[in-house]
């Protein structure tokens, strides 16, 4: 269906209230060797919105491989020929998301900034006000200022990250977490729940569908992580490895200017990071979200990434919520979590996968165990070798077999505050029996306790 021309100059009109588009048309058309069409420029003014190709397509309903041809084989060779012009650096254009703030870099803007980042103190950051996704605007880059400075190479660092080519349902969480990256340019999201429910994989998941729309891509795991020190310089090491940018700041490596060195590499480009198991660097035994000692600067860390204005995103999963989070987070804010439930009905396949017999009675077995994939990966392989796949089997046991997974579950059950483990203690003594849906109240009552302590944090009560 052909654009309207009417519809082609007013459509994505809020462009021209934050670039110069009148000089951008020039000097793209003088890189094109011809003046832009009006349909480049109705697709250049969406990008410049922050709207993917899909969006646009959907907006002026037009298929998306149109909107997608037209950027690869026209607007994408433009800019990369302006910017050889503007600075002699060859740079590819491979994802839409890129050209707002290549154009940014190359001073097309005109909407004003926030005081520079090399005018701040680093003993004293200056926070800016958190803002809706809605409201959102970009970081004034440190490439901006020198443009010298050249852009992140594209880096891929996954280490420890898990295999997701097996993956069980998560339909609604993953749409879920699309919306949050792609459309409300979340920059923290939480993934919390119980052990072995998920909530890496989901991670590594949403991660690998989103992997083109990020310039740098690192995967973390804070369970045996040493100092803050040592953290920040590996984390630097991958997002400035040449170190350009510390070059240009000039400034000695201590913890404060090395996380002000972290945010002016989430400034510049837009990075992707994941922290998996924040639990280890938080302090047991406490109110959810305190960290040990030692470990606090991780706090400002993630304060920082929450509050000041970029469009990297950082991901964090574990059993307990951090602080940051839990202040910072809203329906309408840029700081989200999400409480990782079990599979539900999909966690059939996993028993397929196991050969059980009775297909009639997985529904109770999922039931018991919460859905948690782990639990039930290690129950079904029990139920393979002890009762020849038979759940009916299992299920008429008078004791439920919980394996290797009790462990895990004490680890949670010892993080918990005195208080809350008694409550727990009394819970189960006051039962004189233990029904067959005995380790899914289990399973609840660990998940609901961790909730509990981080909801008390919340609420100032202790």
């Amino acid at each position: 269906m052909p654009i309207d021309p009417k519809q082609s100059d007013e459509e994505f009109s809020d462009a021209f209230k934050s670039w110069d588009l009148e000089q951008l048309y020039l000097d793209l058309a003088e890189a094109k060797g011809k003046g832009l069409t009006r349909v480049e420029k109705l697709y250049l003014r969406g990008l410049l919105c922050y709207l993917s190709p899909n969006e646009i397509a959907e907006r002026l309903h037009v298929a998306g491989d149109t909107v997608r041809n037209y950027l690869s084989k026209g607007l994408y060779r433009y800019i990369e020929a302006l910017l050889i012009q503007k600075n002699s650096n060859v740079q590819r254009v491979k994802d839409w998301s890129r050209v707002p703030q290549l154009l940014e870099n190359l001073r097309y803007r005109l909407r004003p900034q926030p005081p520079t980042l090399t005018g701040t103190s680093p003993q004293e950051p200056s926070f800016f006000p958190l803002e809706s996704p809605s409201q959102a605007t970009p970081f004034p880059t440190l490439q901006a200022q020198n443009p010298s400075i050249p852009i992140l190479s594209r880096l891929r660092q996954w280490q420890g990250a898990p295999d997701t080519s097996v993956f069980y349902g998560r339909v609604q969480e993953l749409e879920t977490l699309q919306e949050w990256i792609r459309t409300d340019r979340c920059r923290i999201i939480g993934l919390m729940g119980i052990g072995g429910i998920g909530k890496t994989t989901l991670a590594a998941k949403v991660t690998e569908q989103f992997q083109d729309q990020f310039d740098v891509l690192v995967w973390r795991s804070l369970r045996n992580v040493g100092s803050i020190e040592s953290f920040l310089a590996d984390i630097l090491g991958t997002l400035d490895p040449e170190g350009t940018l510390s070059q240009s700041v000039g400034v000695p490596p201590s913890v404060s200017i090395q996380i002000q060195h972290v945010m002016t590499c989430l400034h510049c480009q837009r990075c992707l990071l994941v922290l998996e198991d924040v639990q280890f660097i938080l302090q047991s035994h406490e109110l959810a979200g305190q960290y040990q000692p030692g470990f606090e600067p991780y706090g400002s860390l993630i304060q920082r990434i929450g509050e000041e204005s970029h469009h990297s995103c950082l991901i964090i999963t574990g059993w307990e919520k951090p602080k940051e989070i839990a202040i910072l987070e809203g329906q309408t804010r840029p700081v989200r979590s999400m409480r990782v439930k079990g599979l539900g009905n999909d966690a059939r396949l996993i028993l397929e996968e196991r050969g059980l017999a009775e297909p009639q009675l997985w529904g109770d077995l999922i039931m018991a165990y919460r859905g948690n994939p782990l639990a039930l990966k290690i129950i079904a392989t029990t139920i393979q070798e002890l009762f020849g796949g038979s759940v009916n089997q299992f299920l008429s046991q008078s004791t439920f077999y919980l394996g290797d997974f009790t462990y895990l579950l004490y680890k949670q059950f010892e993080r918990l505050s005195p208080l809350e483990r008694d409550i727990m203690v009394a819970t189960f003594s006051m039962s004189d029996r233990r029904p067959r849906d005995s380790t899914a109240l289990i399973v609840s009552e660990v998940e609901g306790s961790l909730g509990r302590a981080c909801r008390r944090f919340v609420n100032g009560k202790g």
